[in-house]
């Protein structure tokens, strides 16, 4: 089974080294958000049909906040 999740690709901003720190910043949090919602479903639990729900549903998530700046 395969689910596409759709980020921003980081390495395609332009700008300050800032603003493409920060888009790096937010790449690396959606998907990090997104693989441990994955590796916390009930696996054993879901069937086929439900998991692929789950996994189109992992894919529109966004963490509650993105911040501004990578804590260096």
């Amino acid at each position: 089974m395969t689910a596409h999740w759709g980020v921003r690709d980081p390495a395609a901003t332009t700008g300050s080294v800032d603003e493409r720190r920060r888009a790096m910043f937010n790449a690396h949090t959606v998907l990090s958000t997104r693989i441990n919602l994955i590796l916390n479903l009930p696996l054993d639990e879901l069937d086929r049909l439900k998991l692929k729900g789950e996994l189109a549903r992992i894919g529109k998530t966004r963490p509650n906040r993105l911040r501004n700046e990578p804590r260096g």
